[in-house]
């Protein structure tokens, strides 16, 4: 018995919760099902596994290198508050549960049986299995409902369960339409934290312009700005440039410390080109696993789950529009200043703390989204206005998320589970359970 309860240990805690094994799994499933070669499944494999690690390198490094320089000018400016951001929500969220914690085991695995089961039986074709996304999402959403309604484990996984499984599966299933039409029928969706968003701007994005003629990608730059016509160098620039903002705000003294010996000025030039070299990295890990997936995902979609589609992590989206993910992120950065700087003018009980992951991986693929259906103008304004909502929505469901310190801050947590949220809490209110009064 101790034998299979440790090998349910390890198919769960090290296999389902990681990417590079969950996908390489499915690749090599994908390819015994298509009856590729013994050699092919498990090239297909090695490959679809080292392209999502490599993935995860460029993203934990561009993370762990730019959340400490918004971090220090929150701290610079005296703004203390709530850190929208998925690494500080999911310990947050944890450290709500408390001893609760192995619900979200459950939870993870209901809510994948709903999002298989409305594959298999109804017209959604969504199957989100972007792995540490999954955690995260179970992670909070149980917390939440946890803390809002105060029920035994039972009812709590099985309400999470459903709400988190039916979230991915149409959240995925949307996107599946505008993902193609951005990779040029890739065969792929994303399952990420920002789908409502991302489906809003590929909806409604032509309205602000022509995608042919305001192409991101496509702008031609006159004398020596054509220089930015190359990403790796516009990326390098442009970083250098946000950061020399962000530290002259911080002062020469912050910056020194920061630098760690480092001259103050090469400290602010490597931190900027650091930025170009970690998007190289996440470029080069997706265009190696996304070929495998295309290829592989055809023999599940065709023998196990009809016309099922992947949903996998947003970055997949990157190498198709490089310059709309920049200049997304960009106007995602000042719609939450500015949302920052309301709060802060308004004396908000709730002060916001930007975090770098719903900048960079709200901003980056909403802006590709809508570039490809309404151009520049279209990114400009679907991307601050994410920035906005991404403030305001996590100030308003901070004080009914029961979580300290810590947010996950991405528009669908900004928008979808607090409206979620306020309907479970109203719900809880007409059964009689121990409702938290708001902000408690």
């Amino acid at each position: 018995m101790q034998v299979l309860l440790d090998i349910w240990n390890v198919i769960f805690n090290q296999v389902i919760t990681k990417p590079q094994l969950l996908l390489a799994i499915i690749v090599a499933i994908g390819y015994a099902l298509l009856k590729r070669p013994f050699v092919n499944v498990l090239s297909g494999a090695i490959k679809t596994m080292v392209g999502v690690m490599i993935l995860q390198v460029g993203s934990g490094q561009l993370t762990n290198t730019f959340r400490p320089i918004l971090l220090a000018l929150s701290t610079r400016f005296g703004i203390t508050g709530t850190i929208i951001d998925p690494y500080t929500g999911f310990p947050a969220a944890l450290e709500s549960l408390g001893d609760n914690q192995s619900w979200v085991g459950y939870v993870i695995l209901i809510a994948l049986g709903v999002n298989i089961l409305l594959v298999a039986v109804t017209k959604m074709r969504g199957l989100f299995l972007t792995g540490h996304i999954m955690f995260q999402q179970s992670c909070v959403a149980t917390a939440l409902i946890a803390y809002n309604l105060g029920l035994p484990m039972l009812p709590t996984i099985l309400i999470a369960g459903a709400l988190v499984g039916l979230y991915w599966a149409i959240g995925s299933n949307a996107l599946i339409g505008p993902t193609n039409k951005v990779t040029n029928n890739a065969g792929f969706t994303i399952g990420h934290q920002q789908m409502l968003m991302d489906w809003i701007a590929s909806k409604f994005s032509h309205k602000f312009g022509d995608p042919e003629k305001d192409d991101c990608e496509k702008v031609e730059l006159p004398g020596w700005f054509s220089i930015l016509q190359d990403n790796i160098v516009a990326m390098a620039i442009i970083m250098f440039l946000f950061i020399l903002v962000i530290m002259l705000a911080l002062g020469k003294a912050a910056v020194d410390e920061m630098a760690a010996g480092t001259n103050w000025i090469l400290y602010i030039l490597l931190t900027g080109v650091s930025f170009a070299v970690y998007i190289t990295i996440i470029l080069t890990g997706v265009r190696l696993f996304v070929a495998e997936l295309a290829s592989s995902f055809k023999g599940i979609s065709e023998k196990l789950l009809k016309n099922a589609v992947i949903g996998v992590d947003c970055p997949a989206i990157m190498p198709f529009s490089p310059n709309a993910w920049m200049i997304g992120f960009l106007f995602t950065t000042l719609g939450e200043l500015i949302a920052i700087g309301v709060l802060i003018l308004m004396k908000s009980p709730v002060l916001i703390i930007a975090g770098f992951v719903p900048l960079f991986f709200d901003g980056g693929p909403i802006g590709v989204y809508a570039n490809k259906h309404g151009g520049f103008k279209a990114v400009a304004f679907f991307c601050t206005l994410t920035g906005l909502v991404q403030v305001f929505g996590s100030a308003l469901v901070v004080p009914m998320s029961g979580m300290v310190g810590g947010w996950m801050g991405n528009f669908d947590w900004a928008t979808i589970w607090p409206a979620i949220t306020v309907v479970l809490r109203f719900i809880g209110h007409l059964f009689g359970l121990p409702v938290p009064p708001y902000g408690a």
